[in-house]
C-alpha cells in the first residue's frame, strides 16, 4: 500500500463542508458486499460531540461501502481501553483505524504495530506523535486556543483573574487549547505593557492566569473543580474550559452559585445544554468544532489509501467562535447541526 502523504495542511471550505455533509441514500437497493471493516476510536461515551463524529464516519462509509465498528471509553483519560481497541482492530485486519487518541504519546507503540500490520491510522480532534500515522484531521488546537484567548478583549475588557480547566493532562486537543489561550493572553499583556509601560513601569498585567486545572474529563468533576475556584478566588472574572463536559462543569457550578454573567464563561463544542447555557448567559461564548467532517473525512482517507491515493497529512476541519449574538446565524446552524441540514 502507498502511504505518501503530501504534507498539505488544508482548511474547510463550504464547498467541502457541504461535500462532507451530503449522504448518499441506498434506498431499498440491495447492498454490495462490505469492502471491510473501519474502527472508529472516540473518547468519552455519552457526550454529543462524539455522536456527532460517530454519524459522519458512518455517511461517508454508507457512501464507500464499509462496514464502522464504533469504540468509545466509559471514562476519561482511558488509554488502556483506547490500547485493546487498536489490538482488536490489528487482529481482526481492520483496513484502518480512525481515532481520538486520550494521550499523544502513550498510545504510539501499538500505532507503530497497526503500521507494521499495514492498517492506515487517521488521528481525529486530537493528535498523536507517532511519525507513522497517516494524517490528523480536527481543528488545529493551538490556533482555537488562540481564538478563544482572542475574546478577553470584548469578554473582560477591564481585565481581571483567570482560571483554565482542561479535560485532559495528555491529550493533544486539550493541551493545544490550553497553550493557544495561554498564548494570547501572554500576547494580550504585552501589547498592554508596551502602550502603557513606558508611563508606569509597576503597571500590572491586566489579565492574571491565576491556575490551570486539570478535571477527570466528567462534567460532576469538573464543576466540583469550578465551584472549588469560586470559593477560593472571589475576584475570579473568567473560566476557560477546553471541551464539552468540562464547559458544561463549569456552566453548572456558576449557575448553582448564582454567579451567572458574573464570572465568565468561555468554553469548547456546541451540545444542546451548551446552547442552553448560552442564551441563559450563563456560558459567554463557544468555540465550535466539526466532529460530523472529522468522521466523515477520517473515513473518506482511509478508503482513498485502500486505493492507494495520496492524502493530506493535516486537515484542519476549524473552529468558530459562537455567542448569543450570532447562534441564529446561518452558517452557526450549519456548524452546530451538520447532520440536520
Amino acid at each position: 500500500m502507498n502511504r505518501k502523504k503530501t504534507g498539505i495542511i488544508g482548511r474547510l471550505a463550504a464547498g467541502a463542508l457541504a461535500l462532507s455533509m451530503a449522504a448518499v441514500s441506498s434506498g431499498c437497493q440491495q447492498q454490495a458486499q462490505s469492502n471491510g471493516t473501519i474502527y472508529v476510536i472516540a473518547q468519552t461515551r455519552g457526550v454529543q460531540f462524539w455522536d456527532l463524529l460517530k454519524v459522519g464516519t458512518e455517511d461517508a462509509a454508507n457512501e464507500l461501502n464499509y462496514t464502522i465498528a464504533y469504540f468509545d471509553t466509559e471514562s476519561a483519560n482511558d488509554v488502556d481501553a483506547q490500547r485493546t481497541y487498536i489490538q482488536q482492530a490489528i487482529a481482526n485486519d481492520a483496513k484502518g483505524i480512525v481515532i481520538a487518541p486520550w494521550s499523544a504519546t502513550e498510545l504510539n507503540s501499538e500505532l507503530e504495530k497497526a503500521y507494521t500490520a499495514q492498517i492506515p491510522v487517521i488521528t481525529v480532534s486530537s493528535s498523536a506523535t507517532y511519525p507513522g500515522v497517516d494524517s490528523y484531521v480536527g481543528s488545529d488546537n493551538t490556533a482555537a486556543g488562540q481564538i478563544a484567548g482572542r475574546q478577553l478583549a470584548s469578554v473582560l475588557p477591564d481585565g481581571g483573574d483567570i482560571v483554565i480547566i482542561g479535560h485532559s493532562a495528555t491529550a493533544a486537543n486539550a493541551t493545544g487549547r490550553i497553550q493557544g489561550f495561554i498564548d494570547s493572553v501572554n500576547a494580550i499583556n504585552a501589547q498592554y505593557k508596551a502602550a502603557y509601560g513606558e508611563q508606569n513601569t509597576s503597571i500590572k498585567d491586566p489579565y492574571n492566569l491565576v491556575t490551570t486545572e486539570y478535571s477527570n474529563g466528567q462534567r460532576d468533576g469538573t464543576k466540583e473543580l469550578a465551584a472549588q475556584a469560586l470559593k477560593e478566588h472571589p475576584d475570579l472574572k473568567l473560566i476557560y474550559a477546553t471541551n464539552e463536559n468540562s464547559t458544561l462543569g463549569v456552566c453548572d457550578a456558576i449557575s448553582e452559585a448564582g454567579k451567572t454573567g458574573q464570572v465568565k464563561v468561555i468554553g469548547f463544542n456546541s451540545n444542546d445544554a451548551e446552547l442552553n447555557y448560552i442564551q441563559q448567559g450563563v456560558l459567554t461564548g463557544t468555540m465550535v468544532q466539526s466532529p460530523y467532517n472529522m468522521g466523515y473525512l477520517g473515513v473518506r482517507f482511509i478508503d482513498k489509501l485502500q486505493s492507494n491515493e495520496e492524502i493530506r497529512s493535516n486537515y484542519d476541519t476549524g473552529a468558530i467562535y459562537v455567542t448569543s449574538s450570532n447562534l441564529n446565524d446561518d452558517i452557526i446552524q450549519l456548524w452546530i447541526h451538520p447532520d440536520k441540514q
